[in-house]
């Protein structure tokens, strides 16, 4: 998280005795908070990572199942008995949402459980099954992959299934373009070949404007987490075997 390095810094700077220390640090603090809030420079990376794929339109075959990752919902606001809350990765469920709904897609399989460690919530995967429903969605075209609380899960477990049930679908695999080259991978490890679609972009045009360049991106911190992330995950996966 870029906004604590920023933080320490400072905190360092400001207890440090060392006069010399407290100016290098606050130099590099200053530093840190103008490049990760650049949002020309943030743009240019996001870009360069982010995995574009085929579009909707080029899907003239219907693909058996639609593998759509979870971590689009936002579990923790409220109110919660009427309604299903979304989080900042809607598009995720939207986008894939669309492809169902325009026949691009026969079936949905819905991987993703709590992600929790400590807490006892509920399934995403079930609560979206629920929304679907009463959106009008058959049930029979709802898939739920409802254990996995990681990528590397979301791979594992669907295998399962689809090994048991769907042995011969095809598969396109629906998540974020910053998050697509970490998954497709964890896919690939477990056997599993599908057809990529990438959704939820977060680079943008580039933009002239001046302030782009000069002025601080409210997003910046945020934004910069999500890259980090996975850059962080692809390491550990593979050190781990996951990919």
């Amino acid at each position: 998280m870029p906004i604590n390095w920023v933080g320490f810094l400072l905190l360092f700077g400001l207890f440090t005795k060392s006069e010399k220390k407290r100016k290098r640090s606050i130099l590099f603090a200053v530093i840190l908070f103008f490049f990760f809030n650049n949002h020309f420079i943030y743009n240019q990376v996001v870009r360069w990572w982010e995995e574009e794929t085929m579009t909707a339109d080029q899907i003239t075959q219907p693909y058996d199942i639609g593998i759509l990752l979870g971590g689009y919902s936002s579990p923790h606001v409220i109110p919660t008995k009427d309604r299903h809350n979304f989080g900042r990765r809607a598009n995720r469920f939207l986008n894939a949402f669309e492809l169902y709904k325009t026949g691009k897609v026969k079936k949905l399989l819905l991987s993703g459980g709590t992600g929790a460690l400590l807490q006892n919530n509920p399934s995403e995967a079930v609560e979206i099954k629920a929304f679907l429903m009463r959106l009008g969605v058959e049930a029979s075209d709802i898939i739920i992959e409802d254990r996995s609380k990681n990528t590397y899960e979301n791979a594992l477990f669907t295998k399962q299934i689809l090994a048991e049930e769907y042995p011969d679908a095809s598969l396109l695999l629906i998540t974020s373009a910053w998050h697509m080259p970490r998954a497709k991978r964890c896919f690939w490890k477990q056997g599993l070949q599908p057809s990529i679609f990438s959704v939820d972009f977060l680079s943008e045009r580039t933009r002239g404007a001046l302030e782009s360049w000069l002025f601080p991106y409210r997003l910046g911190f945020a934004r910069w987490e999500y890259l980090i992330k996975e850059w962080v995950g692809i390491i550990m996966y593979k050190l781990n075997g996951y990919i």
